[in-house]
């Protein structure tokens, strides 16, 4: 008699066969019914979890640097007082034309101004800035000013400097493109949008039953370690939800304007209000910025002259950016073109005349800083700010925590 026992399934064509079916189908078998396991709350908690490893630093750096940008300018001119800051001397200023040859002797750069951003206080200096060449090292940066400021009283120069190393200026454009250009400006954009991912799916994962929504705006009492880790997150996602939303949509306007723009002039075509114009006569003869300031002051009298670009060339045409009293924006989006050598107002491209598309677009910025609900909305945008810093670290602690008891459970089926 053979040795083989007859009865083996490693002996024979049917018995070799056998065993691989039987895995498959229980391989099959296990895998549907992780299948059917397998719900959109699953789904949802696992691209919050991945979206919130990957990209969390970015997320983090974003909600830090922007809690300092909201009040970018008072901080820069409390690093800066030395520059910005002067002693009021009456209520007559110097002219423009003044002012700007003052700034002309003191700038490094030896080239016409690009603008001049006038003090939003008494107490502030004017500023008169200049454009750096590309090849001064920041090639196609049309953001790189020098800038000279002159005490518009006295008619003296206070100093000068290169506004774009100057210290909120490189906050701005870390949190704008991780000072890495392009690369960076994406990156900062898929973080906006994948950010309005995590706060839908953060709501929809906090959003409690009926009966536990009061249990689920609070931290629990005497909680343990990782029930109070859990209520805190939860808490600060469903806190700062409105707001996260709000300056994350806003940020993918600034980040990927190439996707958020044509996407808001597919339900409200954008008016081309943005667009400048040229003069229309070259006699030679232009008027001074002191003039254009003053046709600009009996077109629209309300307004209040924050910035006037000089004409680039012969054929382009003064700017005077203004704000009017009820606009929304601290930095106006009042803006008057003047014919540098007639004087004529050639186009006046006034917020309360946009169109719907343009008038979403022009809500960005207040919608990122806060202003849109005046300082009580900058600080909370400052609060929230922080706010990714603390989901972060709560929501790693959870991961972990979770990871480490699946493991552990895991482990004990194995040994049994």
């Amino acid at each position: 008699m053979s040795a083989i026992d007859p009865f083996s399934t490693a002996v024979g064509n049917s018995g070799s066969s056998s065993l691989p079916r039987i895995k498959t189908k229980n391989g099959l078998n296990k895998f549907l019914s992780a299948v059917k396991k397998i719900t959109f709350r699953k789904v949802l908690l696992k691209l919050h979890l991945y979206i919130s490893l990957w990209l969390g630093a970015f997320l983090v750096l974003a909600g830090l640097t922007g809690s300092l940008l909201v009040y970018d300018h008072a901080l820069d001119k409390w690093l800066n007082s030395e520059l910005m800051v002067i002693e009021p001397v009456g209520e007559q200023t110097r002219s423009i034309v003044d002012l700007v040859a003052v700034a002309n002797q003191a700038s490094p750069i030896k080239s016409a101004p690009s603008h001049i951003q006038f003090p939003s206080s008494p107490d502030e200096a004017l500023i008169v800035r200049y454009q750096v060449p590309a090849e001064a090292g920041h090639k196609g940066h049309n953001h790189h000013f020098q800038e000279v400021m002159v005490n518009q009283y006295t008619g003296q120069s206070i100093g000068d400097r290169d506004r774009f190393n100057s210290l909120m200026s490189t906050i701005l454009i870390l949190h704008f493109n991780l000072l890495s250009g392009e690369t960076g400006q994406m990156i900062m954009g898929i973080t906006a949008v994948l950010t309005l991912v995590l706060t839908i799916t953060g709501i929809y994962l906090w959003w409690p039953k009926l009966s536990k929504i009061k249990q689920a705006f609070v931290i629990k009492r005497n909680a343990s370690f990782t029930r109070f880790n859990f209520d805190l997150h939860k808490t600060v996602g469903i806190y700062t939800a409105v707001v996260m939303f709000a300056v994350s949509l806003s940020g993918v306007n600034f980040n990927l304007p190439q996707i958020f723009r044509p996407a808001v002039s597919f339900f409200s075509p954008l008016d081309g209000m943005m667009t400048p114009v040229k003069s229309e006569t070259d006699n030679g003869v232009a008027i001074t910025p002191d003039t254009a300031i003053d046709i600009a002051k009996l077109a629209m009298p309300n307004i209040t002259v924050q910035r006037i670009f000089f004409p680039s060339n012969s054929a382009a045409a003064y700017q005077v950016s203004a704000r009017q009293p009820d606009e929304i924006r601290s930095k106006g989006s009042t803006m008057i073109w003047i014919d540098q050598y007639s004087g004529k107002v050639l186009k006046i491209r006034d917020p309360h005349q946009f169109n719907a598309g343009s008038a979403f677009i022009n809500l960005q910025l207040p919608l990122h800083n806060g202003e849109i609900l005046g300082q009580t909305g900058r600080i909370l945008v400052l609060i929230v700010g922080f706010a990714p810093l603390l989901l972060m670290i709560t929501g790693v602690i959870h991961w972990l925590k979770k990871r480490h008891s699946n493991r552990v459970h895991n482990a004990r089926l194995k040994a049994q």
